[in-house]
Parts: C-alpha cells; sequence; structure tokens
C-alpha cells in the first residue's frame, strides 16, 4: 500500500524511519487533491507555497535527527474556521471573503512548531451552524464513500478530507457534535475534546460555552498526536485549562482495563436505527472483554438536551457573531 495513504501514526513511522520523505509526502497529498477533490470539494484554499517551505523544513530536520516530534512533515489541513496569518480565512461565509487573518490561531501556531505541513483549509457549514456541509456559501462537499451522500457537518471537510486520504490528519470545531457526527458518517476517528483542553484563541467563535477544538485521523493513535500537539494551557484564552497535558499516546497502551464506562439507557430509545443500535451494544461488550466496569446509568434529562443547546447555542451566537 502507498505510504501516503496509511493512517497518521503508520505515516508518523514511516517518516521516522526514512521510508519516506516529508516533501515527497506533500507532493503526493497535493496530487491525490488534484485528482479527488472536484468532486469532493472538501478543500476551499490550498495552502500550497508554506506546505512546500514547511515540508523543506521538516526534511532537513529529519536528515539531521533532530524531528520536532511524531507530526513532524505530516500533511494535515484545517477547517476554515481557524486564522492563519496570510491566509484567507471565511468560516464558510460570503461575509468573510477576503479575510486574511494578520496573526496564527494558536491551535496553528503549535501544528507549526510541531513541525506538522498544513495543506490548506477546509469546507464546512456557514460560520459551522449546520450539519451537513451543505449550508457552506461555496458549496456542500460530499461523503467520499457515496457521492450522493453528505460527509455531516460542520466539519464536514476535515472529515471527508481525513476518510479520502487527501491528508493524514485534520483539525475541526465541535459545538454540538460537529466533529463526531461528520467522523462516524465517513468512518474516521473524530474527538471532541474537554472543554478548555485546547486553546481557541483565533478560532471564529460560535457559541463559546460550547465549542471545542478537536482532531480527526484515520486512526486513534493518530488523533493521540494531534491533540497532544495542540492541548495545553494559553494566555491568550482564559478558557484554557491549566492542567498539564499527558502523554496521550503512551496512554494507549496503557489498555482500558478497570475503567468504569456509564451507559445511559435514554440512548436507546425512539428513532434509534437497529443497525446502530447493533454497533454500539457490540462495542461496549468489547469493552467489557477488555476489563472494563460498564454501568447501567439514567440520564432523565437527556431529552431536554437538544432544547436547551438550542436555546443556549443561538444566544451565544446572536452575541459572538
Amino acid at each position: 500500500m502507498k505510504i501516503d495513504l496509511l493512517p497518521l501514526s503508520q505515516i508518523s513511522d514511516a517518516l521516522a524511519s526514512g521510508a519516506v520523505s516529508p516533501e515527497a509526502l506533500l507532493e503526493a497529498s497535493l496530487a491525490r487533491i488534484r485528482a479527488v477533490d472536484g468532486r469532493l470539494h472538501a478543500f476551499l484554499r490550498l495552502t500550497t507555497d508554506e506546505a512546500q517551505v514547511a515540508a523543506k523544513a521538516s526534511a532537513q530536520r529529519r536528515s539531521s535527527r533532530k524531528p520536532l516530534g511524531p507530526l513532524d512533515g505530516v500533511p494535515i489541513a484545517l477547517k476554515d474556521i481557524f486564522c492563519m496569518e496570510g491566509v484567507e480565512t471565511t468560516c464558510g461565509s460570503r461575509i468573510l471573503e477576503g479575510y486574511v487573518p494578520p496573526y496564527d490561531a494558536t491551535v496553528v501556531r503549535k501544528l507549526k512548531q510541531a513541525g506538522a505541513v498544513i495543506v490548506g483549509k477546509l469546507n464546512m457549514d456557514e460560520f459551522a451552524m449546520g450539519s451537513s456541509t451543505e449550508n457552506s456559501a461555496f458549496g456542500p462537499t460530499m461523503n467520499p464513500w457515496d457521492l450522493s451522500r453528505t460527509p455531516g457537518g460542520s466539519s464536514g471537510g476535515s472529515a471527508a478530507a481525513v476518510a479520502a486520504r487527501l491528508v493524514a490528519g485534520a483539525f475541526g470545531t465541535d459545538t454540538g457534535g460537529s466533529i463526531r457526527q461528520p467522523a462516524a458518517l465517513v468512518g474516521c476517528v473524530g474527538m471532541k475534546p474537554t472543554y478548555g483542553r485546547v486553546s481557541r484563541f483565533g478560532v471564529i467563535a460560535f457559541a463559546s460555552s460550547l465549542d471545542q477544538v478537536g482532531p480527526f485521523a484515520q486512526d486513534v493513535r493518530g488523533v493521540a498526536y494531534l491533540l497532544g500537539a495542540v492541548a495545553g494551557h494559553d494566555n491568550d484564552d482564559q478558557t484554557s485549562s491549566p492542567r498539564p497535558v499527558p502523554d496521550y499516546a503512551a496512554g494507549l497502551d496503557r489498555g482500558v482495563r478497570g475503567l468504569r464506562i456509564g451507559v445511559p439507557r435514554e440512548y436507546f430509545g425512539e428513532g434509534l436505527a437497529p443497525e446502530v443500535e447493533r454497533a454500539v451494544r457490540a462495542g461496549v461488550e468489547k469493552l467489557r472483554s477488555l476489563g472494563c466496569e460498564i454501568r447501567d446509568i439514567s440520564l432523565p434529562n437527556s431529552p431536554h438536551a437538544i432544547a436547551t443547546y438550542y436555546i443556549v447555542a443561538t444566544a451565544e451566537a446572536s452575541s459572538n457573531l
């Protein structure tokens, strides 16, 4: 299998072993984008010049045996909600068309410091308000597995780009499911971290008590690498947590034995597709077999969650926007 089509963690290993160079990976990523993205429309714009400079610098570090970490030389992309110095940032809206930030979001700065090669900006629902990426002012993104279907949203461009192997990893934002839902619809790994785990400085706000930045990858270890690179306190975002950042990748090797997992009975009610329920329950049993303690729990206010979300999210959006 071609190295550029492998999951992020294996691409990182290939870079570390010298089996592939950052420059070759970037060219493979750009070639695949040119070949595929005309049908998917995951990207709004490429940052080819910046990426080539970053890939060359990464190659020099790799040849000197001084990599910055597991992401050094890995091609990734960003939802167009992150400010990136010198690069148009629209948040999927004509209102911001032509806006070029004079600074990097903290997430962007940290990714550059980790040596990641940022290939471009990804499509999204306008101002992150949507769940299908059909509400982008620049046209919809398609699901790579079936071009007649949606990849979900609002981070649909991020999910589609990873699922189609256009890039090894991507970042999006999640207010009410905008990472988790598209990851599920395209079959990749997406994570909404704990509130405050990742700085939101330089991220165009939707609902400040709900928004969070998170990664997409083909594999859990890849997500661990991405989260580890961007997590941590930021003086420019006083809602960011001061807690130390653990080694997420190392934590994967410790297994899950002894973890307590609550399974809310309210989640298995009317409207749940039978095949989805079977898959979730199979996952629960897999976790049980690995040593997790599974507890049946009740979250009685669950039926009110969506209505509450729409009150909070729209109220905060009216202030932020």
